[in-house]
């Protein structure tokens, strides 16, 4: 069977005690439930990671005793102090209360916090970031996972997408069966949505400019300790056979700061060769911010992007699904002085991986997103078959 290529292109502590690593579960107290991108943070250092769709997470270098901070916009804010002896954890996050009520008085209201956080965020749109961040790059072809990559990343990035970036570590490999599903620049749809402002100039997405077009309605609010979070779902009411993104974001009502905003894409502009797409393909992000002490406003914390995929070559369909995870786990304003590559539509990942000189010694036990059950028995088969370097199993 031929290979198959696609190309996807957008449009637009100090302590005397030896430091361990801290491997735990996080899961809803109610429903036993594992709870996704929750941010996990070791109170009084720089050490910080997430919970992947599993709800699971990994913490490197943690000194013994450790206070840990795990934190979520629809959950109570947890806190623990961790011994030596309890390295492995189940967590239960309870959910902050639901309030409706208020939700069906002011048809506009949605719009007025909306347009406010926007305002808020444009004053500051124009901020450089810096931090040290792993990316995660997972595909499979009717769901067997066919391709891996991970990448440790120095980031240039403000509120409204990733600027530029610096591989550091990176590792690649793929199976070689017949059928390759290359999925060229998944990073720059991560890249390109890892902010909650978008240029006024290109697309059918949330925009000052165009909030008219799209049905907003505050959908619940989250009662959190500090003050409220409004959840404000965004419609795209008009042209729906072109590309548009609609969006839900969550909002601090006293301090108009976003804190996280899920996208869902339609129509996306897309190119296949040797390929019938039987229907549009399905994409979507989450995203978290996080507001640290000294910026002003919320950061980018966490991306995660999914791509679903139905293609017909001859008589076979394939249904791949590209799925990845952005991690900033820590601020860095020294590294401000690199040369970092810009933002471009026409990257292409593997070629990235492969400007980086494959080490296999840095990856052992070392990613900072803990892999999920299916990405780690991938991982461990193709470590088994020396893909890794090699770029492709033998």
């Amino acid at each position: 069977m031929p290979r198959l290529f696609l190309s996807f292109l957008l449009l637009f502590a100090i302590g005397t005690a030896k430091a361990k690593t801290l491997q735990g579960k996080v899961v809803d107290i109610n429903t036993g439930e594992a709870i996704p991108f929750v941010s996990i943070a070791v109170l009084g250092t720089n050490n910080t990671t997430v919970s992947n769709d599993a709800g699971e997470f990994v913490l490197k270098n943690v000194t013994f005793p450790a206070k840990l901070r795990w934190s979520h916009v629809s959950y109570l804010l947890a806190e623990q102090e961790v011994s030596a002896e309890n390295n492995t954890l189940i967590i239960k996050l309870q959910p902050a209360a639901i309030n409706l009520k208020p939700v069906v008085i002011d048809p506009y209201l949605g719009k007025r916090i909306l347009q406010k956080a926007i305002e808020k965020a444009k004053i500051y749109e124009k901020q450089t970031f810096y931090g040290n961040a792993f990316y995660r790059q997972l595909t499979t072809i009717n769901d067997k996972p066919s391709q891996i990559h991970e990448l440790f990343y120095d980031l240039n990035f403000d509120i409204t997408k990733v600027n530029g970036w610096i591989a550091k570590q990176s590792r690649y490999a793929q199976l070689n069966e017949g059928i390759a599903f290359s999925m060229n620049n998944q990073s720059f749809l991560t890249f390109s949505f890892a902010g909650y402002l978008f240029e006024e100039k290109k697309g059918n997405l949330v925009k000052l400019k165009t909030l008219k077009d799209f049905e907003i309605t505050v959908e619940k609010y989250i009662e959190q300790k500090d003050q409220d979070i409004a959840v404000i779902s965004c419609k795209f009411k008009v042209n729906k056979k072109q590309f548009y993104v609609n969006s839900t974001y969550y909002i601090g009502m006293n301090d108009s700061n976003i804190y996280r905003l899920e996208n869902s894409f339609f129509n996306l502009p897309l190119k296949t060769t040797k390929s019938s797409l039987l229907m549009p393909p399905i994409a979507s992000t989450i995203a978290t911010f996080s507001k640290k002490e000294d910026n002003a406003i919320p950061t980018l914390e966490n991306i995660s992007t999914k791509l679903y995929v139905k293609l017909n070559i001859g008589a076979t369909q394939l249904n791949p699904v590209v799925s990845s995870m952005l991690t900033i786990y820590q601020l860095d304003k020294t590294i401000n002085n690199q040369k970092f590559v810009q933002l471009n539509k026409n990257v292409n990942d593997k070629t990235t991986v492969e400007s980086v000189v494959y080490n296999p010694e840095f990856w052992i036990n070392n990613p900072i997103v803990k892999q999920n059950a299916l990405e780690a028995s991938f991982t461990k088969m193709m470590e088994s078959k020396a893909a890794f370097g090699t770029m492709i199993n033998p």
